[in-house]
């Protein structure tokens, strides 16, 4: 296995030259009118059948090439679909031999074409979700094996986005965007800026778990039997695939504001499949993300889904609270106090601090208190958040949580500090009125997520509790122990607030 994944790359880069010249002339072929492409498609047929893994690209263009010569056969809308079901079939066949992931990652072009049909031909839904059901089948049975370890060095080549171009000839939309309608555009960058094989792959399953989801919303059922299903079909649909790449896309997108399938669902409709899938990932625990769960390729991904998943977590039970489903809300807090989150992610940074013994867990009193925690571990030098991104989906969670959840407290196990105090604040100051009350100050705004998408800058202003008797009706009592700043974090106790200090 390794030996074939360390080959690959350098197939691919052995073929690169031909390919980039082939795209080169095609393009200019078919800018002068030409309709004939037998040239190409045979000479790249003979390749294919001598390559025993041919590149993703090489492959693509191959593919390409054969879709656009049978555009102009028929303009029948019911023989579309007949055509994407042949693309699926040549497909397979073109990369029968490679590894599970190249397979699944091979098969974006299938759902670029079949999101077309279910935009453009309305008739055509019905025989576009039978073949869908067939596709996803495929990729259930591929992802079989760990596909986590197959295929992770080979990177996508500087031709993907001519690729591209390629299959979106006749389209107004010749871009990754346009190619990729169904993914968020923080994955679209990630693809864009060159990916690995598998993290495409998990874009793909990610498309046509969405898609699938959206055409049930043309089935004439009652809307209590639709969720009762769909929850259903997604708690299976998850644990068959038991991909980190797509699990970790799928959370990603629910970080956003609006799940990316507006074109396909109504707003209410969009609003009950985003319940659906809260629902299915948080109250459902999943075999591939547990710490037992005894495959070889899941260290740091396994910590980074972690991650994104109490984000997630955090900002379904801000969702449920906002619209009065207090219900939900407990159920969603319940989950995760039973969950192996809290611990696998304690135990994360007790690994990354080394030697550095942590003498208790943190008592954590909801998700906003455990985000809280993990990003005063990485104002101390761990790194938690993969990204910018994530690490402002964090600040703006505690930023909203404030008054509303429990915080967590620290202080360190040491006798000698027990009468000094101080709070952290965001920039690490440190402020205390002659009062001996503690204030917490925000040195900057923090960049919240707003409802339109963007981020706006936030001033998220903490109240304090003074002595002379004025109360925010919202704060909640909170008592700082002060420590020191050098100490390590792996020393702290963490209380939840409202525990007062014997």
């Amino acid at each position: 296995m390794d030996t074939g994944s360390s080959q690959a790359p350098d197939s691919s880069q052995f073929y690169l030259p031909m390919l980039r010249e082939s795209i080169d002339r095609f393009m200019l072929e078919h800018s002068n009118g030409s309709t004939d492409f037998t040239n190409f498609t045979s000479i790249f047929s003979r390749l294919l059948q001598t390559l025993p893994d041919p590149p993703l690209e090489t492959t693509w263009f191959y593919a390409a090439l054969t879709y656009h010569s049978t555009r102009y056969a028929s303009g029948d809308p019911s023989e579309q679909v007949v055509r994407v079901k042949d693309l699926f079939q040549l497909l397979i066949s073109c990369s029968g031999s490679s590894s599970s992931v190249k397979r699944i990652a091979v098969l974006a072009p299938v759902f670029y074409e079949m999101y077309g049909l279910v935009i453009d031909t309305k008739s055509l839904r019905k025989e576009v979700q039978s073949l869908l059901e067939v596709v996803i089948s495929y990729i259930s049975i591929c992802c079989s094996g760990d596909i986590e370890e197959e295929g992770e060095c080979e990177v996508l080549s500087s031709c993907f986005e001519d690729l591209v171009r390629i299959w979106a000839l006749d389209k107004l939309t010749k871009d990754v965007r346009g190619f990729f309608p169904v993914i968020s555009d923080g994955v679209r960058e990630g693809i864009r800026g060159g990916c690995g094989v598998g993290v495409l792959a998990g874009a793909v399953m990610c498309e046509a778990f969405l898609l699938r989801l959206c055409l049930n919303f043309d089935n004439r059922v009652l809307r209590a039997e639709l969720e009762r299903d769909m929850h259903d079909w997604v708690a299976r649909t998850i644990s068959g695939f038991r991909s980190f790449h797509f699990f970790d896309i799928l959370l990603k997108m629910l970080l956003e504001p609006v799940l990316p399938i507006t074109s396909l669902l109504k707003f209410e409709d969009e609003v009950l499949l985003r319940e659906v899938l809260y629902d299915a990932v948080i109250t459902v625990e999943y075999p591939f993300i547990s710490p037992q769960c005894g495959r070889k390729f899941c260290g740091k991904q396994l910590k980074s889904v972690a991650v994104t998943l109490l984000l997630v977590a955090a900002s379904a039970i801000w969702f449920m609270r906002e619209n009065g489903d207090n219900s939900k809300v407990h159920t969603y807090m319940n989950a995760l106090s039973r969950s192996c989150l809290p611990s696998l992610l304690f135990k994360w940074v007790t690994h990354q601090t080394g030697a550095r013994e942590i003498t208790s867990r943190p008592a954590i009193s909801s998700p906003a208190a455990l985000i809280k925690w993990l990003l005063i571990v990485e104002d101390l030098g761990v790194k938690v958040f993969d990204s910018n991104i994530l690490k402002l989906h964090a600040k703006a969670v505690v930023c909203k949580s404030r008054g509303e959840h429990e915080l967590p407290v620290f202080k360190l196990d040491t006798e000698e500090n027990a009468h000094d105090g101080f709070l952290l604040t965001h920039s690490g100051e440190l402020r205390e009125d002659h009062h001996g009350d503690l204030e917490m100050v925000d040195s900057a705004n923090l960049s919240l997520i707003s409802s339109t998408g963007s981020m706006d800058q936030t001033t998220c202003e903490d109240t304090r509790k003074r002595k002379d008797g004025r109360k925010d009706e919202k704060e909640v009592p909170t008592k700082f122990i002060k420590s020191h700043l050098h100490e390590n974090v792996a020393r702290c106790r963490f209380f939840p607030l409202g525990i007062k200090d014997n």
